[in-house]
């Protein structure tokens, strides 16, 4: 069975028979919500983009002819909806975008936004009238709102209705915040900035074709931002009832270990490791994810799952490297985020307990992000921290994994290395930070630090 590490395009799944873990039964549930109109937000390389593609698929009119091969033998296979295949999907991915500028950020928005409209307008040219005449419109038009005006009423004069997908809503207000440029923030997503100009348009169009909407994203940094401009929509992050929509479960992480044949890998590789002790091993290292603090279960996170194996059946070797180099990325945006002083005395507390007891704020803006519930929840948001137990009532966060320890141990050994340097020796602060790594203590590495002042 082939591993499906890096794929986010449901249809080359299926058809390609990679192995998948069934989350359909979550497009029902999603479809029975009271809102039509949703934000989810989980930590990167988290399945966001595959199970956006996996609605994709399951909603649009075109694919109507493929159901029963791409859903066979899946829970909506065999429990279809009555919105199946009823819809004209808008696609949109804001991952990518110039940031050096507001002109560029504003340029490639709009080039992102054409490209998106083109590639409709194609799809559906034998649903809308005129297609070919619009998409020249589309061509030569620059202001956000007309663009979107060109395709609701294009939409409602062929008397159909939209899906609107946004993946990464996020992702360039996250680059401009990590670059500190407050001012380039707000003059492109408060009142008159182009992005508050877009959802406002998007907000007027639900009044009349856009009949769903489902968007993704890391942080809620920009919800209260947009609040006036675009106040119609859920934000469904934290409900019990999604808490396994993404990752995987340690059933789920079973199944994937019995499609891997692991007995073979085991036998091949000669290593002395059999079945249960692979598990716990896994759970270790990347499970521990809790995004409702009253779930039951705690999920594994899918990419590193998925990466292990990936590299298990490539190589024929148990792997030695641990972590994706993609999820280690995250290391770059805890950097920036303690370029504040207060941020980084936070987090020295938060190391040196291995942990926090916070409130998850649901949504907050640039002005207060650096407030400390509000740092913390960003923490959370980005899989850093996750719900732990109740304490005297209150809710007690901590590091989720033992590859989560890692990111934060690459920060202590960098600054270690960076305001220390002079005073010693690097291979005597190496044995501090390794011995840290194999006792899974970072309380312990800053204390025997304190020795070495």
């Amino acid at each position: 069975m082939k591993i499906p590490y890096g794929i986010s395009n449901f249809k080359a799944l299926r058809e390609e028979k990679y192995l998948y873990v069934d989350k359909t039964k979550y497009i029902e549930i999603i479809e029975n919500l009271n809102s039509k109109y949703v934000f989810f937000i989980r930590p990167r390389r988290f399945g966001k983009s595959l199970f956006l593609s996996t609605l994709e698929h399951y909603y649009d009119i075109n694919a109507e002819n493929e159901f029963a091969g791409l859903y066979e033998n899946l829970y909506i296979g065999e429990n279809p909806t009555k919105l199946k295949n009823s819809y004209l999907i808008l696609k949109l991915n804001f991952s990518g975008l110039n940031t050096s500028s507001k002109e560029g950020l504003e340029n490639s928005f709009r080039l992102s936004l054409v490209e998106a409209l083109k590639s409709f307008f194609s799809r559906y040219k034998h649903v809308i009238s005129g297609s070919e005449d619009i998409v020249e419109e589309v061509k030569n038009t620059k202001d956000l709102r007309t663009l979107l005006t060109l395709l609701l009423n294009a939409v409602k004069e062929a008397n159909k209705k939209v899906y609107l997908i946004i993946d990464e809503y996020d992702h360039f207000a996250n680059d401009i915040i990590a670059m500190g440029e407050g001012d380039f923030y707000k003059n492109t997503i408060r009142a008159t900035g182009f992005v508050r100009d877009f959802y406002e348009t998007v907000k007027i169009g639900t009044e009349t074709v856009i009949d769903r909407i489902f968007m993704t994203g890391i942080s809620p940094v920009m919800l209260d931002d947009l609040t006036s401009g675009f106040n119609i929509a859920s934000n469904i992050t934290l409900d019990i009832g999604l808490n396994e929509m993404l990752g995987f479960t340690e059933e789920e992480v079973k199944f994937i270990v019995a499609n891997c044949d692991v007995e073979k890998l085991i036998q091949n590789n000669d290593t002395e490791i059999n079945k249960k002790e692979l598990m716990k091993e896994l759970k270790k290292n990347y499970n521990g994810y809790l995004f409702n603090k009253n779930a039951k279960n705690r999920i594994y996170n899918p990419d590193m799952i998925l990466h292990f194996f990936d590299q298990w059946i490539k190589s024929n070797q148990y792997p030695e490297k641990l972590i994706d180099d993609n999820v280690k990325t995250d290391y770059g945006r805890l950097n920036r985020l303690m370029m504040n002083e207060e941020n980084r005395t936070k987090l020295e507390e938060i190391i040196k307990n291995e942990g926090i007891v916070a409130k998850i704020a649901t949504r907050f803006s640039f002005d207060n992000m650096n407030d400390e519930d509000n740092l913390v929840s960003l923490l959370f948001y980005m899989g850093l921290l996750t719900n732990d137990s109740i304490e005297y009532g209150e809710t007690k966060l901590a590091i989720p994994n033992y590859v989560t320890k890692e990111i934060f141990w690459e920060y202590f050994n960098r600054k270690l290395r960076k305001e220390y340097s002079i005073k010693h020796n690097t291979a005597e602060l190496s044995k501090v930070i390794w011995q840290a790594r194999k006792e899974a203590g970072i309380k312990w590495a800053l204390q025997t630090e304190a020795k070495l002042l």
